[in-house]
């Protein structure tokens, strides 16, 4: 998980103009994911601190494939676009968990937030969830 929100804001400071929005620093992260048709199924929210460098700032996309799929391999992005401070995107992830993830996240200097829907194939079966994420900049590291 630790990677996946390094790749995560990694690939929100890829863009030139985006790249000036996030600053590194301590930053508090949430990630609460659902499981489509498992409603009594509500694992706790993951929550972590993570120390983003001015290099994970300025490139968050190295980090963001195993952050959005866990375990996966082989993630490329199929589509990027930047819209002011929106940041969305489409991954698809070959291997073993063979996944597809398209998220959308809003961000400033010093927050973050938005939905990734994932699904794919999960130990053989097909499933989708979906995750919320929210991160606040607390200060330097």
């Amino acid at each position: 998980m630790n990677r996946f929100f390094l790749s995560l804001l990694g690939l929100l400071a890829s863009a030139g103009v985006a790249a000036q929005d996030i600053l590194p620093g301590l930053w508090a992260i949430t990630l609460e994911t659902r499981v489509e048709g498992a409603a009594g199924f509500t694992p706790e929210p993951y929550k972590m601190n993570q120390c983003f460098t001015a290099a994970d700032a300025r490139d968050p996309s190295r980090v963001l494939g195993p952050l959005a799929n866990p375990g996966a391999s082989g993630c490329t992005y199929s589509d990027r676009h930047y819209a002011g401070s929106t940041f969305r995107f489409t991954m698809e992830c070959a291997g073993a968990l063979s996944l597809k993830t398209q998220g959308e996240l809003s961000f400033s200097a010093n927050q973050m937030s938005g939905t990734m829907t994932t699904s794919g194939n999960v130990l053989g079966q097909s499933t989708q969830f979906r995750s919320l994420i929210s991160a606040q900049r607390l200060g330097g590291c």
